[in-house]
């Protein structure tokens, strides 16, 4: 069983990461956050000087010369964090922002006291109920647990950079064991992090969850859209171990783009696109395509800068 000291889940707040050529996203994300979740706890970026984060909230890094290593001020901005007295943090990369309404009550109440109750030291806002995670990660816990996923598998997503929940001593000492990986970056982050033999804290490992997105997202799916998309991921876990025949075949990016693994928007709590503004160091051409389906008006100036960068 695992042994996690309880923590003020009332002292928590959202820290978000800035990679240097992506600044421009930030403001964006911010507005985002104002926009879709007005209630929320203190919200702070790193990886910028204070020069560059403007009218961001922030904590600057020490050195602003160029190019920074991420571990390095993520690690310098969550100890100034827990100094200050957070205890837990809702951490994600600046290109990870909500895209609609977001569950306050869930988001600011139900999901920092499961960090105890359960007890949890991290908590995927990607939940498993969406086409890419493998369905073995482990066990499924009841109703009265939101239906929440226990990752208790080998490779099971722990510890990753989509908007999750983290106890802040879990996020640090994940931090601490990256600064001395050969990659120190966001990819180094989620494949040691994710290991079972990560040198991170065994009760920390194994006090992982995801969430269940249909059960505490604000606008719940009715019950023929939750037939539909029940079906649709089990259709795209079974597509998806096909990827590796694809692969052998020579075709595996073409069938990866054709069936549209990156191409959806995750309903949870805080609704998001699945993999964010940038993919693989591109503005992600899914994402652009979402926002246009949307038609809101909110966008406009997003979709107008990357307009503009695309056309560079």
């Amino acid at each position: 069983m695992k042994h996690l000291t309880p923590i003020h889940t009332d002292s928590f707040c959202v820290l978000i990461s800035v990679y240097h050529p992506y600044r421009w996203i930030a403001p964006h994300t911010w507005k985002m956050i104002q926009t879709f979740w007005p209630n929320h706890p203190p919200v702070f970026f790193c990886g910028l000087t204070s020069e560059e984060a403007g009218e961001l909230p922030h904590i600057p890094v020490h050195e602003g010369h160029l190019p920074r290593v991420w571990a390095d001020f993520v690690f310098d901005a969550a100890a100034k964090l827990k100094a200050d007295g957070f205890e837990a943090v809702y951490f994600f990369l600046e290109d990870h922002m909500p895209l609609d309404a977001c569950h306050e009550l869930n988001l600011n109440t139900l999901l920092p006291a499961l960090l105890n109750t359960l007890p949890a030291s991290y908590i995927g806002l990607m939940g498993w109920d969406n086409k890419r995670f493998a369905t073995r990660a482990g066990p499924v816990l009841p109703a009265e647990h939101h239906r929440l996923k226990h990752l208790t598998t080998e490779r099971a997503p722990r510890f990753h950079l989509h908007p999750s929940l983290f106890r802040m001593d879990a996020l640090i000492e994940c931090l601490e064991a990256l600064k001395q990986h050969d990659k120190p970056n966001p990819w180094g982050f989620e494949k040691l992090s994710d290991k079972l033999d990560a040198p991170i804290s065994k009760d920390f490992k194994e006090s992982c969850y995801q969430i269940c997105g249909s059960e505490l997202a604000l606008n719940k799916p009715r019950y023929l859209k939750l037939f539909m998309e029940t079906a649709r991921h089990w259709f795209f876990h079974r597509m998806m171990s096909l990827v590796p025949l694809a692969c052998r075949l020579g075709f595996g990016k073409q069938f990866f783009k054709f069936i549209g693994f990156d191409d959806f928007f995750y309903n949870g709590p805080f609704p998001m696109f699945y993999s964010g503004v940038m993919a693989a160091g591109k503005i992600n051409p899914f994402f652009t395509k979402h926002l246009k389906r949307r038609n809101d008006r909110i966008f406009d100036e997003l979709l107008q800068e990357i307009s503009q960068r695309e056309a560079q």
